[in-house]
């Protein structure tokens, strides 16, 4: 029994009119009275009292009509309201995952935060840490977050990304350097310098960008790295205490007051940029890469 034909029995039952009825189901009287009659053939009784109909022109319900129409009523209104309250629930539970990076600063996912929380007020979120940049595509790629904060470039196919925030690569050096003194530093000035480094799978690809300068300039930084360290408060650490210096973000804080960033300047007098980006699957497009477009 189609719930489309007791929605139906319900208003011409409250009309008394088929009519009227008809053109509040915005359907045809003929279509109408065809739904009345297929219900009626199922279940096996009149609705209306036929003799009146034809004898005096009136809709009258018959009584189990009557009854039907009491029982009918309570039900379509019970399925209303717990459709709106399934509805209410379903708005609740909307959820959406960010996928973080470890080395992302708190600043960074709180803004992002706001402005998702701004477009969608009936949604929560559930930051999801990864451990590098590259591994919060890999989770947008396999669906098992929602929006990642990573930078660029992007290696999964089918993601799709805004701008968030432009930084470059700093270098940082204990205060007694002897290149302390200057505000720029020339990657070719760093040739017999000693490095420590977040070990390779927490440093973007980026790096790979700073090794070919130096080839260029005749030397590899990657040889001359003494250290790989698995977090930023050892990598400064390391750094203060003299063991080495290190490529670090610029907008990243030091937080020690035994070091300083520098400019790093490369061959070409350019500065090499970090993009750092909110990226989602292509197919999200609509939902949320549009709304970040429109907000940053």
């Amino acid at each position: 029994m189609e719930l489309r034909k007791l929605k139906s029995f319900l208003v011409v039952a409250k009309e008394l009119h088929f009519g009227k009825a008809a053109e509040k189901l915005n359907i045809t009287q003929p279509a109408l009275t065809h739904q009345i009659q297929q219900l009626e053939s199922e279940l096996g009784f009149e609705l209306f009292d036929k003799a009146k109909r034809v004898n005096n022109r009136k809709v009258e319900l018959t009584e189990a009509g009557a009854y039907l129409m009491k029982e009918v009523s309570r039900v379509i209104d019970l399925l209303d309201r717990t459709l709106i309250s399934a509805k209410i629930n379903s708005e609740k539970s909307k959820q959406i995952k960010l996928g973080i990076p470890k080395m992302c600063l708190t600043n960074e996912i709180i803004a992002v935060l706001k402005k998702l929380q701004q477009k969608f007020p009936d949604t929560t979120f559930k930051i999801i840490e990864c451990s590098t940049v590259i591994s919060v595509q890999e989770a947008l790629f396999k669906g098992n977050v929602d929006i990642g904060i990573t930078t660029l470039p992007l290696v999964f196919k089918g993601l799709d990304y805004q701008v968030f925030q432009n930084e470059f690569l700093n270098v940082i050096m204990p205060k007694n350097h002897p290149l302390a003194k200057y505000q720029k530093i020339k990657i070719e000035q760093l040739r017999n310098d000693k490095w420590v480094e977040l070990t390779k799978d927490l440093c973007p690809a980026i790096l790979e960008d700073v090794e070919v300068y130096c080839r260029n300039e005749g030397f590899s930084r990657d040889a001359n790295i003494v250290q790989e360290v698995s977090n930023v408060e050892l990598l400064l650490g390391l750094v203060s205490a003299g063991i080495g210096i290190a490529i670090f973000p610029s907008h990243f804080p030091t937080n020690s007051e035994g070091i300083f960033s520098k400019e790093l300047i490369f061959s070409d007098n350019t500065r090499l940029e970090l993009t750092k980006i909110i990226a989602c699957k292509e197919s999200m497009e609509q939902q949320y890469i549009k709304v970040l477009k429109e907000s940053f």
